[in-house]
C-alpha cells in the first residue's frame, strides 16, 4: 500500500515537472515577443477571454482589447521580464507564475525607468497553455 501511494505521488511530481517545463517554454516565448515589442506575436499567448489588470489603468477583458492596449501603451525603450517561479496545479490544467519586470519609457523629459512585479495565470486550453489572467504593478510609489 505505501509503495502504491509513493509511486502515485512520484508520478504526480513528474507530471508537475512536465507542466512546469511546458509553461516555462510558453512564458519565455511570450516574454521574448514582448521584449521585442512584437505585439502581434505576444497576443497569441493570451486566451480569447483573458483578463489583464495593468498598473494605474482599468481592467482589460479579451485578447483584442489586450492587443489594443499593447498598441497604445506608453512608448517603451526597453522592457525586461524575469520569472521568479512557476507553480503548476496538480490538476495539470492550470499554473501560476510570478516575477519582476523593468520598463524604460520614453517621456518628454527623457527616459523614465520603472521596476515592478507581475502575476500570471496560465490555463491549458485544447492542449496548449494560454495566459488567462495577468496583473502587474509598479514598485515606484505614486508621488
Amino acid at each position: 500500500m505505501v509503495g502504491k501511494i509513493l509511486s502515485r505521488n512520484q508520478g504526480s511530481v513528474k507530471l508537475n515537472r512536465d507542466y512546469h517545463a511546458e509553461v516555462q517554454a510558453r512564458s519565455k516565448a511570450a516574454v521574448a515577443a514582448e521584449e521585442a515589442f512584437d505585439w502581434e506575436t505576444a497576443i497569441t499567448f493570451f486566451a480569447p477571454d483573458v483578463v489583464v489588470q495593468p498598473a494605474n489603468a482599468p481592467q482589460i477583458h479579451g485578447r483584442e482589447a489586450q492587443l489594443e492596449a499593447y498598441r497604445t501603451f506608453p512608448k517603451m525603450i526597453e522592457f525586461e521580464c524575469t520569472s521568479t517561479a512557476i507553480i503548476p496545479a496538480s490538476s495539470g490544467d492550470m499554473a501560476y507564475e510570478y516575477g519582476v519586470n523593468r520598463f524604460i519609457f520614453e517621456t518628454p523629459d527623457g527616459p523614465l525607468e520603472d521596476y515592478g512585479k507581475y502575476l500570471t495565470v496560465w490555463t491549458k486550453i485544447d492542449g496548449e497553455w494560454y495566459i488567462t489572467a495577468l496583473s502587474f504593478s509598479s514598485n515606484t510609489p505614486i508621488p
